[in-house]
């Protein structure tokens, strides 16, 4: 533990001190920013940085990138009208450098190799030069050769020395780019692998000079003490998408055991928004059996973020972790239906979702959200209904119109009369579609229900519809038994004037 987080001091000296070399680095460039006289508000709107970004900066709570120390320096200049001494330049890189040694050793370890390899670029670009110097010398001195034939034999011993020796000077040269050509090549291949491992460490968009867990969480604690909860929320969404995964995890069981549910839950949320998708996958079964409020935050980030490019492998995904997941993946679905309140649109998207579903286990959620609000019965559903039949789900359209009947009075019900109201406001192949899947509910009880409540409806052809689509089905005799008897009646003539 540092000497601050020992000495428990105020929210600035914790942040000022929790990492020393990022604090001195800090002091070094505040130093500087007096020099321009200006306030930080004032600086940020210039360079286009928010506030909180520059004061971070200032205040050594981040290890600033080489690009602002550039810019303040050049600001500096400008302003005072004299450029800064080179000793001062290098040390103040010195300084970020050795920041960047305690707190990202593989952000040091690539900005020491660009450092390298700007030099043996220079190298480079000096060893060109000397081979073009030597190729012009060399060519005066043999044109100069070849000029003086009547003391060319003089020539020759005077000259023949140097010109030997200018030959080996280019063998050298050309050596010496080579080499620095080769080195520089090296260079920058290892400076993409860094990059490269770097990038997968954390997600797109997080920087270096990250804190460590622990020094971070001493930093929230320094700002919840002080009451500045907004710049703590900032912290915590900031955290949730560039922390890699596994610190991550220990974040929220450390504001689970802090009783920080508050921002727990908005930190669960951020990290179902924020992260990408892969991600969130392999973060799920952080939040399964932990905290009834967190997992709803979960599952209203991952519904806001459902799409109809993204529900299978989002809905797949939470699925392939079995248990309760299965159930949670449901939810997600479900959610995601009810922002929607547009029956084409919900039918895209459960489409979408569902696949590569066979199985419909565990799709109770679901099945409620599509069949729309109980305050305006059919209007949802019926379209839903026909929709899904149409792009081939007649096995979740018949669980549908089940959970839809069975939200609905009663077959003795006198308000029974109101269930299929507003069916006939459809297009007739969707008319025809919903009468299809309701001929598919089993017999003795949602088929039942359907007749019951048709023999009640506005328009007496959609019970004859519906008879004719259950007809297909030989269906007629197991319904004819479970309906009430002057149903069971008009069955009878209907068949009979069929001759069925």
């Amino acid at each position: 533990m540092t000497e601050v987080a020992r000495t428990r001091g105020t929210s600035s000296e914790i942040e000022r001190g929790v990492v020393p070399e990022v604090a001195e680095l800090g002091n070094e460039l505040k130093e500087l920013f007096h020099r321009l006289g200006i306030s930080q508000s004032q600086y940020a709107h210039r360079v286009h940085l928010d506030k909180s970004v520059v004061s971070r900066y200032l205040t050594g709570r981040r290890v600033a990138p080489q690009e602002f120390v550039d810019r303040l320096v050049a600001e500096v200049e400008t302003h005072v009208g004299a450029p800064l001494r080179p000793a001062a330049k290098e040390a103040l890189r010195t300084r970020r450098l050795e920041a960047l040694r305690v707190t990202d050793p593989g952000e040091f370890r690539l900005e020491r190799l660009r450092d390298e390899l700007a030099r043996s670029r220079r190298d480079a670009e000096r060893a060109h030069r000397n081979v073009d110097a030597l190729h012009a010398l060399l060519e005066k001195r043999e044109a100069e050769a070849r000029a003086a034939s009547d003391e060319l034999d003089r020539l020759r011993l005077d000259w023949g020395a140097e010109i030997a020796a200018l030959r080996r000077d280019l063998a050298d040269a050309e050596a010496l780019r080579l080499d620095a050509e080769r080195r520089g090549e090296e260079l920058r291949e290892e400076i993409l692998r860094l990059e490269e491992e770097l990038s997968r460490r954390s997600p797109e968009g997080g920087g270096g000079g990250l804190l460590p867990p622990a020094v971070f969480q001493e930093q929230l604690e320094g700002l919840w003490e002080a009451e500045e909860f907004a710049e703590a929320g900032r912290e915590l969404t900031e955290a949730a998408w560039t922390r890699p995964l596994e610190e991550a995890a220990e974040l929220l069981a450390w504001l689970g055991d802090s009783g920080r549910d508050d921002a727990a839950e908005h930190f669960v949320s951020d990290v179902g928004r924020l992260r990408p998708l892969d991600d969130v996958l392999r973060f799920a079964p952080q939040i399964t059996g932990r905290v009834v409020a967190w997992e709803r935050a979960w599952v209203f980030a991952l519904a806001s973020r459902m799409t109809e490019r993204n529900a299978a492998t989002l809905y797949d995904g939470l699925k392939a972790h079995g248990g309760m997941w299965r159930s949670q993946a449901d939810g997600v679905l479900a959610t995601a239906v009810r922002r929607l309140r547009v029956p084409d649109g919900a039918v895209r998207l459960v489409v979408s979702a569902l696949v590569h579903e066979s199985s419909l286990d565990r799709l109770e959620e679901t099945t409620r959200a599509l069949t729309g609000s109980s305050s305006l019965p059919g209007v949802f559903a019926f379209p839903v209904m026909a929709g899904l039949a149409e792009a081939g789900r007649w096995d979740v359209a018949v669980r549908v119109a089940a959970e839809y009947l069975r939200r609905q009075p009663n077959r003795y019900d006198p308000r029974l009369e109101r269930v299929f109201r507003g069916l006939t406001d459809l297009p007739e192949e969707q008319v025809d579609m919903v009468l299809e899947v309701m001929a598919g509910l089993e017999p003795g009880h949602g088929a039942a229900g359907a007749a019951e409540a048709l023999a009640k409806a506005d328009d007496p052809s959609l019970l004859d519809r519906f008879l004719g689509a259950v007809s297909t089905r030989d269906g007629l005799d197991l319904l004819e038994q479970r309906v009430r008897r002057s149903l069971a009646g008009r069955i009878r003539e209907w068949r009979a004037s069929r001759r069925q």
